[in-house]
């Protein structure tokens, strides 16, 4: 559902997997559809959503419409019996969120948020860095992710109605991160610039935890920032390259004067991986990924 431009990412990097396919694409209008699904072979265009949740070949749904659509389209798709993967952020707030996972648990049917960092193959290895103690106990994670974006005049980006601001369309990678490193926070600390019409420009912000640790968290529509993580513990440092949410190199350092590099060799975006989970719990009947709970 949706043809802009997550979409046509997402449906570029499908053509690195031989066992999955592109089979129809919705849109508000029959052109948008059409134009897109001309791009891929066997695609059928819909000239609405309901049109294309009806549809009894389709095995699942990808929603990549704006933000403050995604618990409409959501509903919409689970109703008609449809798994979904649905874009990031999984909603504008948390009664959105509740509303489409009861949906989901009801209707039985699978639904995950498409956080792709998640489930690309250098995270993986993070957290196995992390689970093997390595690093010690964990003190400090610090992860930033700015772009120039003041000078785009998308609307998604800007306006209030439709979920605009950096916190929900850049912040919640270094969110995400922080959460998958450290859990959920015992305490948050936060301040933003808002724009003339309510969203915010740039956020940063501390989450503490029982233990001690902090995340200390940036994310900016204003300018290009380096866009890296670090997890620092007792014992030494976790550090992921610019871009850590893509398909990165990255590198243990220990105090022990012990290095261990990981390359990034990944061909491609990235988005596919999620396409691969998403079919692994469709398969095995899992309502959400314990990869993306």
């Amino acid at each position: 559902i949706g043809t802009g431009g997550i979409a046509n990412a997402f449906a570029k990097d499908l053509s690195y997997l031989k066992d999955h396919r592109l089979a129809a694409v919705g849109s508000r209008t029959i052109i948008n559809a059409q134009n897109f699904a001309s791009k891929y072979s066997g695609c059928v265009g819909y000239a609405s959503y309901s049109e294309l949740v009806a549809d009894p070949n389709l095995d699942g749904i990808y929603i990549a419409t704006p933000n403050n659509f995604h618990v409409e389209h959501t509903i919409l798709a689970l109703d008609a019996g449809k798994p979904v993967l649905c874009e990031k952020p999984f909603a504008i707030n948390t009664s959105e969120v509740e509303l489409m996972v009861n949906t989901a648990t009801q209707n039985q049917l699978t639904l995950i948020e498409a956080m792709w960092t998640r489930f690309l193959p250098h995270i993986e290895i993070v957290r196995k860095i992390i689970d093997s103690d390595v690093l010690g106990n964990i003190h400090t994670l610090q992860a930033d992710h700015g772009q120039r974006l003041s000078d785009s005049n998308n609307p998604r980006l800007w306006e209030p109605a439709l979920g605009g601001g950096a916190l929900l369309d850049l912040g919640i990678y270094v969110v995400s991160f922080a959460h998958l490193i450290l859990g959920v926070p015992d305490k948050i600390t936060a301040k933003s610039n808002f724009t003339d019409k309510g969203v915010d420009e740039q956020t940063s912000a501390i989450f503490e935890y029982k233990n001690g640790a902090q995340a200390i968290l940036n994310t900016t529509l204003s300018n290009s920032t380096p866009c890296r993580a670090i997890v620092s513990g007792v014992n030494g440092w976790l550090e992921i390259d610019r871009t850590f949410y893509n398909p990165a190199a990255m590198r243990v350092v220990l105090h022990d004067g012990t290095k261990t590099e990981y390359p990034n060799n990944y061909k491609g975006h990235g988005l596919r991986e999620q396409a691969i989970e998403f079919s692994r719990c469709v398969r095995s009947r899992l309502i959400e990924s314990p990869l993306m709970p």
